[in-house]
């Protein structure tokens, strides 16, 4: 006797499901062939955007050759940046302005008045808000960045991502040739402000340098009035004891220091007015008869500050400086950064293939589905009206 197995409707027959999506089909076919339509429509109406990106760099050392004069000049006077020495000095090298180049363009203030220029920016935001625009304004600035460089990069990058890859090109171009332009700005008014600072300190040098000539010229006026006061006193000794001419005897005091005689006297113990009143008076005749610089020529210090003087009064660093300003101001400043955004890797972030595979992939699942469901909720309402 063989046995009857019950049935149950929980029970999947792979052949009914097999057939039943057979005398599906064409459900199955038009709900993926609706599905792939609206897709193509997705791709098509879904605005495309670019992602693009180029490396960039420091200009070429040569570059800043001319400079180099200017950063001799600044280190001369105490003035060329040092990192750990002068941080608040300047200098103008590759480097330098590089590190000046990414500050500036991470503000994005330039990069801001360069989407402010967009056809397509202007009609996104001119129903906004004064607030919501400047958000809005950021926030496509923000597509637009400077990346540092990775682990496994040497230089940094220029990317962005933009619903017209030419316009975007056209926007970075116009926002980095804007911030090497301020770069220059801000460099020619630091050059003019070093050399402003110059003057200033030479002329304050100047100030402490001829108050110190006034002292030194006081100074040596007293020292010539009593070193007179002395002679003449000493004249008059002389004359006093008719002592006419010198009554040293040199060659005696040499002879005694040659023969091992200790003198006790020395030429400061020696009476001037020994010397005789018309030497005295000769004397006294010739410092009367100086002229206020031959007065001053004997005056310790005298010439030192006056070199000194002169030395500042003929120093050419702040008009050096302002020629070098000049240059900077007529630079070709696009060579201080090297990039090239007519080679850079663009990518289409639109895949309309992929969007249509997934349309075609969607929709013929959501047409198995129906077919599976609506044979199974049949079925069951044929089974309820048999029982």
């Amino acid at each position: 006797m063989s046995e009857v197995r019950p049935t149950s409707d929980d029970e999947i027959d792979l052949f009914d499901l097999v057939e039943t999506l057979w005398d599906g089909k064409l459900k199955i076919i038009a709900t993926t062939f609706g599905a792939a339509v609206i897709g193509v429509a997705l791709s098509v109406v879904t605005p495309n955007s670019f992602e693009v990106s180029t490396p960039i760099q420091s200009g070429e050392q040569s570059v800043f050759l001319k400079y180099t004069s200017l950063n001799d000049l600044l280190s001369s006077e105490e003035l060329l940046f040092d990192e750990q020495k002068n941080p608040s000095g300047f200098i103008i090298d590759s480097d330098s302005i590089f590190k000046k180049f990414v500050i500036e363009f991470n503000d994005y203030k330039e990069m801001l008045d360069a989407v402010r220029t967009s056809e397509f920016v202007q009609k996104s935001i001119k129903d906004l808000g004064e607030d919501d625009k400047q958000r809005e304004l950021i926030d496509f600035a923000k597509s637009f960045e400077l990346k540092p460089p990775s682990r496994n990069q040497e230089n940094w990058t220029l990317s962005f991502e933009w619903h017209d890859d030419l316009e975007g090109v056209r926007l970075f171009n116009d926002a980095i040739r804007q911030t090497l332009s301020n770069i220059t700005n801000v460099s020619k008014a630091s050059v003019n402000d070093l050399a402003d600072a110059i003057d200033v300190r030479n002329t304050q040098n100047l100030e402490k340098l001829r108050t110190k000539l006034s002292v030194i010229k006081q100074i040596q006026i007293i020292h010539s009035k009593r070193h007179i006061q002395h002679l003449l006193e000493q004249s008059a000794i002389a004359k006093e004891l008719g002592i006419e001419t010198n009554r040293l005897d040199a060659n005696a005091l040499s002879q005694s220091s040659q023969n091992a005689i200790s003198l006790s006297v020395n030429s400061n113990d020696v009476p001037f007015y020994l010397r005789g009143y018309k030497a005295i008076d000769k004397e006294i005749l010739l410092i009367k008869s100086r002229s206020e610089e031959e007065h001053l020529l004997n005056a310790s210090d005298y010439l030192a500050a006056k070199e000194e003087i002169l030395s500042i009064e003929t120093s050419l660093s702040s008009s050096q400086l302002r020629k070098i300003s000049e240059v900077i101001a007529s630079e070709n400043v696009n060579d201080w950064v090297e990039f090239d955004l007519g080679i850079a890797d663009v990518k289409s972030q639109k895949k309309p293939i992929l969007y249509v595979a997934l349309s075609i992939l969607l929709g013929g699942i959501v047409g198995v589905m129906y077919v599976v469901i609506s044979n199974a909720i049949r079925n069951r309402k044929e089974r309820l009206a048999k029982s």
